[in-house]
């Protein structure tokens, strides 16, 4: 049977558009593997600390998405899990996003150039940094020797802190919101002890995003509709889990 290859086009143009996307998906299916060579499995997942380091997304607000670039979302954890099947966690979390600074017009007196110069003129330049802290609610299940899946809810409240060469001239705009993410991750096993994940979220936050958040007095041709959404956020990126009270086997050291 002969595969018609236009059917692969469509496969192939989303891998040449996004090799971010490929490039994860090669280091997934690379911890995979290594660790289904293993024979670890975790005894006592009672109480385990995780660091998530991931990549935010913006979505649903159309200015929203396209002002600001997702740079890193960092957030330690501590994991408890009072029955079978169900855990809570708490920790705090530190988000960063920077402004595009080529999606945004230029509006005169934001830059320390020469306006006369409009070679030398630079659009709104800056950050959004976001901290605060939640708690989450949630499923887990081991559904084999090395492999887990954990659903849960963080719901918590951060400040916003909008820093950008626009708001030195503007104002400070600061915005203290909650949010809730649910997230979706996937436990594999190192060893006794050690486990890594791969997390995806999906993050809404309880205010509206306008362009005068960042410094910018235009609206940049987005209307009323456009700009309707909360703010959102997609959540994506990798974490790894020290679980308390299970003895590490040393590979590396021969028996005496």
């Amino acid at each position: 049977m002969k595969l018609d290859v236009k059917y692969l086009n469509p496969f192939r143009r989303f891998m040449q558009k996004n090799p971010a996307f490929m490039r994860k998906f090669l280091i997934i299916l690379v911890l995979v593997c290594s660790i289904t060579e293993s024979n670890a499995q975790i005894g006592n997942d009672k109480w385990n600390i995780t660091g998530e380091l991931a990549l935010p997304m913006g979505m649903g607000n159309k200015m929203f998405r396209n002002y600001l670039n997702g740079i890193v979302t960092a957030h330690p954890k501590i994991q408890y899990k009072p029955f079978k099947h169900w855990y809570v966690a708490f920790g705090p979390r530190y988000m960063y996003y920077k402004v595009n600074e080529y999606r945004i017009p230029f509006e005169p007196g934001v830059s320390d150039d020469s306006i006369a110069d409009h070679k030398k003129v630079q659009s709104i330049y800056g950050g959004m940094h976001v901290l605060g802290g939640d708690i989450e609610l949630g499923w887990t299940s081991w559904v084999g020797p090395r492999l887990g899946l954990e659903l849960g809810v963080k719901t918590g409240i951060a400040q916003h802190w909008f820093n950008t060469s626009g708001t030195k001239k503007y104002g400070k705009q600061d915005v203290l919101a909650m949010y809730v993410e649910p997230t979706l991750s996937i436990v594999l096993a190192s060893d006794e002890a050690v486990a890594y994940r791969w997390i995806i979220g999906y993050n809404f936050t309880g205010y509206h995003f306008d362009g005068y958040r960042v410094g910018s007095t235009t609206s940049g041709g987005y209307t009323a509709k456009d700009l309707r959404a909360p703010t959102q956020s997609l959540i994506v990126g990798f974490a790894i889990s020290y679980y308390f009270k299970n003895q590490r086997s040393d590979v590396f050291l021969d028996e005496p």
